[in-house]
């Protein structure tokens, strides 16, 4: 749908009604969690990691944060086809679809904060070959052809 009555109609509702979906995405969140909390005495904490809140939120926002971009993009970067405060507001919400990836990876991937470890296979790994526990060597596999 447009809002507006210039060229950048389409891609000014693309991003209000994008952004409209998060939030209501984020809201339904809370308002579960809040509900779990009045109605069953969950504690919050507890509450928001049964919803998952925010994680959640994180399916939507992927799914349309290509087409908010690319709409946020066509306002910020053609500002001739409508009124400046569009590229005003195309040029912030090119900057939070940028910023998005960077949080997550902030909050989540961030050498600090990722806690993930690898665990080494020893059929396949000869470093970690050895006597298995009746005393007996163990076989690596190797090659493309290995049968694990």
């Amino acid at each position: 749908f447009g809002i507006g009555s210039s060229r950048h109609k389409y891609f000014f509702g693309a991003v209000v009604a994008n952004l409209g979906i998060i939030v209501v995405f984020l809201g339904l969140n809370y308002l579960i969690a809040w509900a779990q909390v009045a109605l069953f005495g969950v504690p919050l904490d507890t509450a928001i990691f049964y919803v998952r809140a925010p994680g959640l939120v994180y399916i939507p926002m992927m799914w349309l944060l290509m087409g908010t971009s690319i709409a946020a993009s066509n306002l910020a970067f053609f500002p001739s086809r409508a009124p400046a405060s569009l590229a005003i507001i195309g040029a912030l919400v090119l900057c939070l679809c940028v910023s998005f990836p960077v949080a997550m990876w902030m909050l989540l991937l961030k050498p600090g904060k990722f806690q993930a470890t690898a665990v080494p296979d020893p059929k396949i790994d000869p470093g970690f070959a050895g006597e298995d526990g009746a005393g007996a060597a163990k076989k690596v596999y190797t090659g493309w052809k290995r049968k694990a």
